[in-house]
């Protein structure tokens, strides 16, 4: 089925090519939602042939592949390189390899650090790993040293999540028959504070709650979606966004071609209301170390937060969360901890 899968995503992108207009070009191309690595070489040099010839790419584009440790031959790392992909986001997760089995995962620490090195030996000079704290395991001097470990590497970009417990996996179900811990706020938070002081002082960037990198190597692909750009998702289960509409696409890879081989639109789509809108704005602004643009929400949207939401406002200023300057309200470091708790509080219905 594979086969069909790439043929018809060639088709929703040739589909699709109008979703952007004749005046806006792509500064980003993502290879993510999975296991993109299960593509050969010549697969993702077609799919890159259709993306160049039905869109106009920028000519620094980001073309970001998302990857595990132990799907990086040195061969695979040269080959990405030579077809123009420019970027690898690895998921490395931890550097302990009793937590990666417990974390189900297949490479081992041993082959994380060898990845990243190959993949810098085979031109990358862009690379960002993941990792996940708050494990109830993890304690913090090993985290640090962690971070430390990570920050040695030769990559310029770090994406870190807090441990959660997701619906209808086997974690949640462990922890429901007390065979594992749950995840602790408190572990978690330590963690996070370790994380933004260390990246810190070694001079790397906190750029978004999840996100730090070395001075100025930002994301495109991760600045795009937290400034609120459009972007177009191809493929089972794919998301898009144009600013006024929510699009998402068939996650059943069945339905998903009979839709493509039909000719017809494999998604469902979501109008955004002018609050919805705001609240995205929010949401996504105040994620950033941009913040948000109280003049902006006033003149957009009529929305006047430092009035409506005065006294919540100066309390999250007192425990320093919070801090406004030349009319951008912004979250610190410390606030990034409760960013989505105060976005909530501050969105309309």
């Amino acid at each position: 089925m594979k086969e069909e899968i790439i043929s018809a995503i060639c088709q929703e992108l040739t589909i699709r090519k109008d979703f952007f207009d004749s005046k806006e070009t792509i500064s980003s191309i993502y290879f993510g939602g999975g296991t993109p690595s299960v593509l050969s070489i010549k697969e993702i040099d077609e799919i890159l042939g259709i993306i160049y010839s039905n869109y106009i790419i920028e000519e620094n584009a980001e073309i970001t592949f998302e990857c595990n440790p132990d799907d990086l031959s040195k061969n695979y790392l040269k080959e990405l390189n030579f077809v123009g992909v420019n970027r690898l986001s690895i998921g490395v997760q931890s550097f302990n390899d009793e937590h990666l089995k417990w974390m189900n995962r297949s490479h081992n620490a041993s082959q994380s650090i060898q990845s990243i090195e190959n993949a810098a030996e085979a031109g990358f000079d862009n690379i960002t790993l993941d990792m996940i704290y708050g494990l109830p395991q993890l304690v913090d001097k090993e985290w640090s040293d962690s971070i430390r470990e990570v920050l040695n590497l030769p990559i310029n970009h770090l994406s870190a999540y807090s441990l959660t417990m997701e619906e209808n996996t086997p974690y949640i179900k462990l922890v429901n028959q007390g065979k594992y811990k749950k995840p602790s706020d408190d572990i978690s938070s330590s963690h996070y504070q370790t994380l933004v002081q260390l990246t810190g002082d070694l001079g790397w960037e906190h750029y978004e709650v999840s996100s730090f990198c070395r001075p100025g190597n930002y994301s495109k692909h991760n600045s795009s979606y937290w400034s609120g750009s459009k972007y177009l998702g191809v493929g089972p289960s794919a998301h898009s966004y144009d600013i006024q509409s929510r699009f998402w696409n068939i996650n059943n890879n069945k339905s998903y071609l009979e839709f493509i081989n039909a000719g017809k639109q494999p998604y469902e789509t979501e109008k955004l209301t002018i609050n919805n809108q705001m609240n995205e704005y929010l949401l996504t602004g105040l994620r950033t170390k941009w913040g948000v643009d109280l003049k902006l929400l006033t003149d957009k949207y009529g929305y006047d937060v430092m009035s409506l939401f005065e006294q919540d406002i100066n309390y999250w200023m007192s425990l320093n969360w919070l801090e406004i300057s030349n009319l951008k309200m912004r979250l610190t470091n410390k606030g990034m901890l409760f960013a989505d708790h105060i976005s909530s509080k501050l969105f309309t219905d």
